[in-house]
């Protein structure tokens, strides 16, 4: 690292900051805080969609993944026309027409309160998790170029994002997001320029070298449950995955409840998708690239080294001046849009969903600024203990099947099922995230399979019981 890296990366750190402060000044409101009085145009609400998946789990991840196996777990992308039918011709247009903050709120007005807030607690478990991985991985990369012990680099990270949060809201959020999309672009164009200038015939050796050795291999048709990313797993599981992820979290959708009109709304969602694609072709890309440069050069002991470091070690060993600063922006770019839409969400639940039914006291611009600090305190704190994760990209999918699959059943008990009532949808969301459990700590199974099974035992349990019960009242 020379000095014009790490001067990039301060560069990029004040920007960001300064980027989050400005677009928050003038906030004087909860609805600005969390809806941006809904001014947003719909490209900067698919831009921030697309930064807040690619986060640096999957920035480190997917360039591990393909670099240590293959483009197999890309097959979920072929569930994403069924995925994107569901949330854009059910659950977005309901929830923009609703116009609530917290999308857990219509599972209160469909059936009743503690539905709601047993949802809303789910999500702060689930993203408390799965922000964890994020602000870890962002620190992998620091750790690999900065003198400095993991716990405060990893500490720096989460707190600074949770500065600018706090102070912008949604609006920051966004508008940093579409900042950082294009910085962690511009790094994945750069690192693969760099890659096919090191490989001698460049993309034609690349492929060559990934053929002969399986890692170009994309479809595969096995109906063993264990595998974890089969076809079948990855469409019907991806579907689940996508529409828990897009349709029913919180910090995704509530992007695109910012944009002007409810078409919008379904343009952002559309055109997020599309983009996601390229980008995961992108990243897979250089995982590839890295394992064909790595096999011309074992020298480097590259193909001995962690999946999770291998594209953090090439940024460092053999990205010129520069270009080093430019990439680790972009994994800092990829993770703190993460971190940044995440905050948002967890303070916009917990005010809208959990305080009220603690406390009567309406909530406030201030307290959604400390509550967001508070969590950012506690995800940076999980962070710490990374290094029990695995695979990034891995561990992540794991967390978002494991609990996203109950609530996108009972979402859809509600919106597909007009017969199902509150005891039924209560009781369905916890027989289903009893059941998935049950499934992770008993068998095999792979997670991709986590979210259509809790999902299906949401939605077919919580239509008996609403059955049974309606039977039991009618009951003389």
């Amino acid at each position: 690292m020379g000095t014009l890296d790490y001067c990039l990366i301060a560069v990029y750190f004040v920007a960001t900051l300064g980027l989050g402060w400005f677009v928050g000044t003038g906030q004087k409101t909860i609805k600005d805080f969390f809806h941006g009085d809904r001014s947003i145009p719909w490209w900067a609400a698919m831009c921030s969609g697309v930064a807040t998946i690619v986060s640096g789990v999957s920035y480190l991840g997917s360039p591990g993944l393909a670099f240590s196996t293959n483009y197999n777990w890309l097959q979920f992308r072929l569930a994403v026309p069924f995925a994107l039918l569901i949330i854009c011709c059910i659950l977005l247009p309901l929830f923009y027409k609703m116009g609530v903050y917290s999308i857990y709120e219509y599972l209160e007005r469909r059936f009743d309160r503690r539905t709601r807030l047993l949802s809303a607690c789910m999500f702060v478990f689930l993203k408390c998790g799965y922000l964890s991985v994020v602000i870890y991985a962002s620190s992998l990369v620091l750790a690999e170029i900065v003198p400095l012990p993991f716990g405060v680099i990893t500490i720096t990270v989460g707190m600074v994002t949770a500065l600018y949060t706090l102070v912008g809201g949604i609006k920051a959020v966004i508008w940093t997001d579409t900042l950082q999309l294009g910085v962690f672009v511009g790094g994945i164009i750069a690192t693969i320029s760099v890659v096919l200038s090191q490989v001698d015939g460049g993309v034609s050796t690349i492929i060559d070298i990934a053929d002969r050795s399986g890692r170009l291999d994309f479809f595969n048709f096995s109906t063993d449950w264990t595998q974890t990313y089969t076809f079948w797993g990855c469409v019907f599981g991806g579907m689940f995955m996508i529409i828990s992820q897009f349709g029913t979290d919180q910090a995704e959708i509530q992007r695109y409840l910012t944009t002007r009109t409810a078409r919008d709304a379904n343009v952002a969602m559309i055109f997020s998708h599309l983009a996601l694609v390229v980008v995961g072709f992108g990243l897979f890309f250089i995982g590839t690239a890295l394992f064909a440069f790595y096999s011309l050069h074992p020298e480097k002991g590259g193909l001995e080294s962690s999946a999770n470091r291998i594209y953090a070690k090439f940024i460092v060993e053999e990205m010129p001046v520069g270009m080093k600063g430019l990439l680790v922006g972009a994994v800092l770019a990829a993770s703190m849009s993460t971190i940044s839409s995440v905050l948002n969400s967890l303070a916009t639940v917990t005010l809208a969903d959990l305080v009220p039914a603690i406390s009567k006291r309406t909530p406030t611009l201030a307290s959604a600024r400390w509550i967001t600090l508070v969590f950012g305190g506690i995800t940076t704190g999980l962070a710490c203990f990374g290094g029990q994760f695995g695979n990034l990209l891995d561990a992540s999918n794991r967390i978002i099947n494991l609990f996203g699959g109950s609530l996108v059943g009972t979402f859809l008990l509600g919106t597909l099922c007009r017969n199902a009532n509150a005891p039924g949808a209560f009781w369905g969301l916890i027989l289903g995230t009893i059941a998935v459990v049950a499934l992770e700590i008993t068998t095999e199974v792979s997670f991709m399979w986590f979210g259509p099974f809790s999902a299906g035992i949401s939605f077919f349990g919580g239509l008996l019981i609403s059955s049974l019960w309606r039977l039991r009242i009618a009951r003389p």
